[in-house]
């Protein structure tokens, strides 16, 4: 996952300071009490300025509930980003905070982070210099109860705590959190205000900006997990009282926003993000009995060693696909998902033994090649596995995941099996199927591997006319070089007439079109295509381009045929020789090597050639 401007703390975080939460004494020190031992702040709770630094900074542990009692009127400053959380993130928040409050029993504190504030003396106002995004969606969380609460008296002390009605509407004293003035507008009338998250945006959704429909449909989001089946008032009221009461956030506050904003930079040049994988394991590990700590993480730790954190992280969508197939969606995150339908709150090894590490395993081998019953069967299974990662490399994966766990990686039929998923992914992608289709499409073929058919048998793997014809189609489109898989696509055809060239890179892989793409330098060009706009109708088109090195092609640039021929024919690259075997380059010519490689193509997918009129 890559590092993300510091303006708030992963969502991982919090998971991970719960599971050092429970590996603390019965009776720890309180936060406060700890820094207090650090170093003794004077009567106004400010910590005193060291000998090398001109800071003022005071820090304290605050509950959601003091944080907004206010103590603090929040204010965002002038540099942070607009807010960025999407429903995905607002989910997890909420799915945290419901697995905190029902797992504890001991009646703990639950970590939400940190916020770093700046204050001036003698005010409450702060500048929010880190935990936005936290803050946002905590007053959207607190909004969303506020209204559904039925019972006055707690309805409006869930208010006060986002605005303060002794002030005027049009007084910026009356919001507790004000964000930049753009969608500061909607946040109150669709948050803020009593009654708002019932209320629906008073403009047209496309006329919203980024930041106005995240704000929204992250409030929808919240609305809708807590009114889903098993929320009922009295749940709602406990989890209310726990984020109130329970869920503590450090609090740092300085002098100045620059000071502030330097300690942030600092800490966040030498600190390495956590990755999915890192957040993913913590949560598993955190909602598991302590007892099954150690030897989770040990063989956590085992599947690490043999896969990659991005693919740790994905083999747990795996795992949930190959589980509930298209039966269960939602936005929660999958760790989540995992640790309830899996019951890791109370035997935790027991989904790390049965599933987590043969997923592993079978993984690996997968990414290494090391599946078929012999040496030429597993070179072909490998070709078809890379071919497919290089279109997709994750969609296909819980289906051979299910084949081997249901067949072995050596049985006779995997090499069929492999093959025909490769024909359905490379075409689902060059058909243009929609991806929801697919996935919908993959999850059924689930179902028919759990149900033992032979790849033969399996009508999920089959190609139907229309995708066929789709495909057909966008290969002979006009724009065929501008596609995001061209280079794919070409290097697969490279690969099937005898030579893989490689990934497309700068200076050593590129995609050279043989009418250029501004035949200007070329009256050549401008003769055979007959004017401009001939030109631009046929240069992106399949049968127009091959694969030179860099320097290749800037030799070839806009030479005519017969010069820039006699660079194909030098050329290393197959598909390049191939085109230089014409006599001539015509619009014709384009054409009918168009449909030659398409033709190429579905012979390597064992898929009938062209038709006459297709």
């Amino acid at each position: 996952m890559a590092q993300r401007p510091t303006l708030g703390m992963p969502v991982g975080f919090w998971a991970r300071a719960a599971l050092v939460a429970r590996s603390v004494p019965a009776d720890p020190p309180k936060a406060a009490d700890t820094l207090q031992s650090l170093v003794q702040p004077d009567a106004n709770g400010r910590l005193p300025k060291s000998d090398n630094s001109d800071i003022a900074l005071k820090a304290e542990v605050l509950s959601v509930g003091k944080l907004l009692d206010g103590r603090y009127r929040f204010r965002l400053a002038c540099f942070q980003r607009a807010y960025a959380w999407r429903p995905e993130n607002a989910a997890r928040l909420l799915s945290d905070l419901r697995w905190a409050m029902q797992r504890d029993t001991r009646k703990r504190f639950y970590p939400l982070g940190r916020l770093m504030l700046a204050q001036s003396a003698g005010t409450v106002d702060a500048e929010l210099v880190d935990g936005h995004q936290r803050m946002v969606t905590l007053t959207m969380l607190i909004a969303v109860l506020r209204d559904l609460e039925t019972d006055a008296d707690r309805s409006r002390r869930l208010h006060s705590l986002i605005l303060d009605e002794s002030w005027p509407d049009t007084d910026p004293r009356r919001s507790l959190l004000t964000i930049q003035a753009l969608p500061a507008k909607l946040f109150a009338n669709v948050v803020q205000r009593r009654g708002a998250t019932e209320t629906e945006p008073d403009v047209p959704r496309e006329s919203l900006s980024e930041t106005e429909r995240n704000i929204v449909d992250n409030r929808d989001c919240i609305r809708s997990e807590l009114l889903a089946p098993g929320m009922t008032d009295d749940v709602r009221r406990k989890l209310a009282d726990y984020v109130l009461t329970r869920c503590n956030l450090i609090t740092v506050v300085v002098d100045h926003a620059d000071d502030a904003w330097t300690m942030l930079n600092t800490e966040q040049d030498t600190r390495l993000a956590f990755s999915h994988a890192d957040e993913a394991k913590s949560f598993l590990l955190a909602a598991m009995p302590a007892a099954n700590h150690m030897a989770a993480a040990h063989l956590w730790e085992s599947c690490e060693s043999i896969i990659t954190p991005e693919d740790m992280f994905r083999l747990l969508c795996h795992i949930r696909a190959m589980t509930w197939r298209g039966k269960y969606h939602s936005v929660r995150p999958v760790e989540s998902e995992i640790v309830e339908r899996f019951g890791l709150a109370t035997d935790g090894l027991s989904f790390m033994v049965e599933h987590l590490v043969p997923y592993a395993n079978r993984l690996k081998d997968i990414r290494r090649g090391q599946v078929g019953a012999d040496p030429h069967i597993r070179e072909q299974i490998a070709r078809h596995f890379e071919y497919m990662s290089w279109i997709d490399p994750h969609v296909w994966i819980p289906a051979v995941l299910l084949w081997m766990k249901k067949h072995g990686k050596d049985a006779l039929e995997t090499s069929n099996f492999v093959h025909k998923l490769d024909r359905l992914v490379w075409m689902s992608k060059v058909g243009g199927v929609d991806p929801g289709v697919q996935e919908t499409r993959l999850h059924r073929l689930l179902d028919e591997i759990e149900a033992g058919l032979a790849p033969g048998e399996m009508t999920k793997l089959n190609i139907d006319q229309r995708v066929r014809s789709e495909a057909i189609s966008n290969l002979r489109s006009g724009n065929f070089a501008s596609k995001y898989y061209a280079g794919c696509f070409l290097r697969r055809l490279s690969g099937t007439l005898g030579s893989d060239p490689g990934p497309i890179l700068r200076d050593e892989v590129t995609i050279e079109h043989i009418l250029p793409r501004n035949p200007q330098g070329c009256k050549a060009w401008l003769i055979a295509f007959r004017n401009p706009d001939g030109c631009k109708a046929h240069h992106q088109k399949l049968g127009n381009v091959v694969l030179l090195s860099g320097s290749e092609n800037q030799q070839a640039g806009t030479l005519s045929w017969d010069d820039k021929r006699a660079i194909l024919l030098r050329s290393t690259f197959v598909l390049a020789q191939d085109a230089a075997r014409e006599a001539s380059w015509t619009a014709q010519t384009i054409a009918e090597r168009t449909d030659r490689l398409i033709n190429v193509f579905f012979k390597s997918l064992d898929m009938a050639p062209l038709a006459k009129g297709e």
